[in-house]
């Protein structure tokens, strides 16, 4: 078999081919042009306004044709954005999915299916992919209940292999649960676009060592941490009839000099109930392109 290729296809093809400062300056432009999808993973005990700052964030500088997508794993996010982002809620720029599947027994009881509900959480990440392809302007998505994720990824892990919640699990079983989680992390992982993670102290590997004098933390927790581009541990702290919300930077990959700054998102006064927030500083932090570069 010959080559079929002759002397003269070759010339042809060697004069349209690119040279190689025309390459470097091609993907230099589209390099510019590569749209920011920083992954957030925002961690802290329960009351500490982790749902607020990601909303905040999201919110922040929000153009009219943008649109937001809320994935309420726990059913907590709804009621925050109803009351203090109304207005994006109604214009259709705050969409609030609520993925828990309920299914009932044969008693009559409803209890949640946490096969079908992950499915439901997962497939969600290929919908929002489904929507850039048609031109929808989303600008981030937020998954708020990570923790509750991992849960029904055990949950599915026992009942698939018919292990109480009494029992211990053999070690090469916990295989399975790992699979789930992933399989949903994957997909939101990969969208073109920025995803903050909510999730309870369960996933600050710092809290559980501090209070486990046998500490192992998991590997699925700390390979889902590892993915994430940047990581934000939330507390609060209380002086007199003032509550300050602090966000500590814990992890930042696109700039390390802003690890382990903190930053007072929001204040409330307990008396009066009203409260101040200051997300500029921190936005500008978390997404400097974004925000900066629109302006």
């Amino acid at each position: 078999m010959g080559f079929a290729n002759t002397k003269g296809d070759v010339g042809e093809s060697t004069r349209k081919a690119k040279s190689l400062k025309e390459e470097i300056k091609e993907k230099i432009f589209q390099m510019q042009q590569i749209p920011i999808n920083k992954k957030v993973l925002m961690s802290g005990e329960n009351g500490t306004a982790k749902s607020s700052l990601a909303l905040g964030i999201m919110t922040y500088d929000l153009k009219p044709d943008e649109v937001i997508i809320y994935i309420d794993v726990d059913n907590s996010g709804l009621e925050i954005v109803q009351n203090f982002y109304s207005k994006e809620y109604n214009n259709n720029q705050i969409l609030v999915y609520r993925p828990n599947q309920i299914i009932e027994r044969e008693d009559g009881v409803e209890v949640k299916d946490e096969e079908k509900t992950i499915y439901a959480i997962s497939n969600a990440a290929m919908v929002v992919q489904e929507a850039l392809d048609d031109g929808i302007n989303v600008k981030g998505v937020i998954v708020d209940g990570v923790s509750f994720v991992l849960e029904f990824c055990e949950a599915f892990m026992r009942l698939e292999e018919d292990i109480s919640v009494a029992e211990g699990v053999p070690m090469q079983k916990w295989k399975i649960r790992n699979k789930a989680f992933r399989d949903f992390s994957s997909p939101y992982m990969s969208l073109p676009v920025p995803v903050m993670f909510i999730s309870h102290a369960d996933f600050i590997p710092e809290l559980q060592e501090e209070n486990s004098d046998d500490f192992g933390f998991s590997s699925v927790k700390q390979r889902f941490i590892d993915e994430c581009s940047m990581r934000l541990i939330l507390t609060k702290t209380e002086d007199g009839d003032l509550v300050d919300y602090v966000a500590t930077i814990k992890k930042n990959r696109s700039d390390l000099t802003t690890e382990n700054m903190q930053f007072v998102f929001l204040t409330r006064n307990k008396t009066t109930n009203d409260i101040v927030s200051d997300l500029k500083d921190i936005s500008n932090v978390i997404f400097p392109q974004k925000n900066s570069g629109d302006k």
